[in-house]
């Protein structure tokens, strides 16, 4: 918290005070106005004439804008307050048409988007089933022929053999089963 110190122009303390970092500009300003000519120090350091004038001018300007806000927002009549009141009125409903139709589009693009995902994961399992089942295939075939030792020649299977063997396979998994 920065010292506002007035002394007289011999030295002698007429004020001083502590002033909070957001209070230190008006309360500057207010011993700049109660004692115009006597010397002013912040945080040891004396206030230029220049930087006095300055602040005096910008707080008489802060007053003046703040008198014709107030004076903006004091209401003339109830004409005044009626018709102002139907237009923030007819300007709400129109925001809240406006924004529920941003919603609703909002939305309905959420729910195309999710139906293009749930299609393409769809395709996506579908793959992954058929390359699965190629590859099991590939492997079941791959267990059913026979090796050849080393040495000898490999012999060639026709697919008979390899069907009964699919059928000897199935029956022996499912035998006394009802059907």
């Amino acid at each position: 918290m920065p010292r506002i110190v007035v002394t007289t122009a011999g030295g002698d303390l007429v004020r001083s005070l502590w002033a909070a970092n957001a209070e230190l500009v008006g309360r500057v300003v207010e011993m700049i106005e109660a004692l115009p000519d006597l010397p002013l120090y912040i945080e040891g350091e004396e206030l230029p004439r220049e930087q006095r004038a300055s602040l005096l001018a910008q707080a008489a300007q802060v007053r003046e804008a703040t008198t014709r806000t107030a004076q903006a927002m004091t209401p003339g009549t109830s004409d005044d307050l009626l018709r102002g009141y139907d237009e923030l009125r007819r300007v709400t409903f129109q925001s809240a048409r406006e924004l529920s139709l941003l919603v609703l589009t909002h939305n309905r693009a959420v729910v195309e988007d999710s139906i293009k995902a749930r299609h393409l994961l769809h395709q996506s399992l579908d793959d992954i089933d058929a390359i699965e089942r190629s590859v099991t295939v590939a492997r079941v075939k791959r267990s059913l022929v026979e090796r050849p030792a080393l040495g000898t020649t490999q012999t060639t299977q026709r697919n008979d053999g390899l069907r009964s063997r699919l059928k000897q396979g199935w029956h022996r998994r499912h035998t006394g089963r009802d059907k």
